[in-house]
């Protein structure tokens, strides 16, 4: 009993806490930096907003954190910690409220059901399960971020806290691109990630950035859409201190987009700024507009440089590759209309019997939002879809009412417009499968659907 009586002291707990963070930094510095810093800000957040709002932000700050912090369990299946969150959030708000009140009143959340169903029938048919199933799980997670929105995003202010802590979000995987951009070509990178090349007019070699993502275009498309909410919230922002910060954010996180060379990247920040500069109608903000995009030609990396004149002179090898993928797409689509090949029989399809090419530049998926949806679930997935955005753009709408009712709703109506100008634009040119920027617009889909039923603030807020 006395040996047993000095666990009523914190220096044992503390030592085995010292211990354990020692190791951890030994086996995997970059990820236990992240889980230290995410402990740190999880008790912040849960002592300011309460244990569901807190746990809640903490899941948004940290959807670009998934592949950092994931656990392999057995080959190439791993436990995304932010996944784990999510569904956790997720049970106490069923077991709260349930779902058949959401069931009754969101066309949005049937539309999404529906997709979900759809996605998982198609797994009788897989040829590569494994595919399958994670997409499945992938959709799962995006429901869960729905779900747990719809409940939690009450009104103007829930929004608003949580589109600013998506963009709160963008500063760690940004400051590590920098860093990551400032290694030298073949350095050793995270094993989370594919490591992919981009050249510069000579010939010379460099490391596209892809930060805590496993690809650089993922990255890039989650930096655009992350520019859009900063740019958006601070247009629409009333006051100067956060439209400041906001800027600065996406000044930044523009200037990081550059370094994955990705050309829808360019595309997709150009269209959305060309959306706010419309909506808003302010010659400073256009001034502004115009001075930035002379800065970011100034400082643009030569490897992008180089990028950009291949594309305009047609020597781009990405662009015929797209074409092929293109090609292949219609041909699976031509024969399997209706409800396509399923998620699990896309990359078996694409490297067998529609294969036109043995390129490697020639991916196995259809490099198009909408077209790699209609050749896993045929034309009715490819209508659900649609059916979603036109919901979507009509509760957006709905929520141009609310502003004019209420001011509160103006930034988060200019973030939302914004953001999804650029994820759509530059979704056109890849498929669109990573989870961190999807969960992303299940949010704005949540956020949206609370707008079109009035977002009249809950009577009983969750602490």
């Amino acid at each position: 009993m006395r040996a047993l009586s000095g666990l009523r002291s914190p220096w044992p707990y503390v030592s085995l806490s010292v211990v354990a963070a020692a190791l951890a930094v030994a086996y995997a510095p970059v990820a236990a930096a992240f889980v230290v810093s995410g402990a740190f800000l999880a008790s912040f957040l849960v002592w300011r907003f309460g244990i569901f709002y807190g746990l809640w932000y903490l899941a948004l700050v940290a959807l670009p954190l998934r592949q950092p912090l994931s656990l392999d369990v057995h080959g190439t299946v791993s436990v995304c910690l932010v996944d784990v969150l999510l569904f956790v959030l997720l049970g106490a708000v069923l077991v709260r409220s349930g779902v058949r009140k959401l069931w009754a009143r969101s066309a949005t959340f049937k539309i999404l059901a529906l997709i979900l169903f759809l996605s998982a029938a198609g797994l009788y048919s897989a040829t590569r399960v494994f595919w399958g199933v994670a997409s499945v799980y992938r959709l799962l997670v995006q429901l869960a971020v729905f779900v747990v929105a719809v409940h939690l995003v009450r009104d103007e202010r829930d929004a608003l806290r949580s589109l600013i802590a998506v963009v709160a979000g963008l500063v760690v995987p940004v400051a590590y691109g920098f860093y990551q951009a400032s290694l030298p070509f073949g350095a050793p990178v995270p094993d989370w990630g594919y490591v992919t090349t981009a050249y510069d007019l000579t010939g010379a070699p460099f490391l596209r950035v892809f930060s805590t993502m496993n690809h650089p275009l993922n990255f890039s498309h989650y930096l655009t859409t992350g520019i859009g909410l900063c740019l958006g919230m601070a247009v629409g922002a009333a006051g100067r201190r956060l439209s400041a910060i906001l800027v600065s954010i996406a000044a930044v996180t523009a200037f990081m987009n550059l370094f994955t060379y990705s050309a829808g990247g360019l595309l997709g920040m150009a269209v959305t700024i060309a959306v706010l500069v419309v909506l808003a109608r302010s010659a400073r903000l256009t001034w502004f507009v115009l001075f930035l995009a002379a800065v970011l030609v100034v400082t643009a990396p030569p490897a992008l440089v180089a990028k950009i004149d291949r594309l305009v002179t047609g020597q781009s090898v990405a662009t015929a590759a797209r074409l092929v993928t293109y090609q292949q797409s219609f041909m699976i689509l031509r024969d399997h209309p209706l409800l396509g090949v399923g998620w699990g029989g896309i990359r078996g399809a694409l490297e067998g019997a529609y294969r036109l090419t043995r390129a490697d530049p020639v991916a196995f998926g259809a490099e198009n939002y909408f077209l790699q949806r209609a050749i896993a679930l045929g034309l009715v997935g490819l209508f659900l879809y649609v059916a979603l955005l036109w919901k979507y753009v009509r509760n957006v709408r709905e929520m141009g009412g609310l502003e004019r009712e209420r001011g509160g709703w103006r930034p988060v109506r200019m973030g939302v417009v914004a953001a999804t100008f650029g994820f759509f634009v530059q979704a056109q040119f890849i498929p669109t499968a990573n989870v961190s920027t999807n969960s992303v617009l299940w949010l704005l889909l949540a956020i949206a659907d609370v707008a079109g039923a009035g977002g009249v603030p809950s009577p009983r807020r969750p602490g």
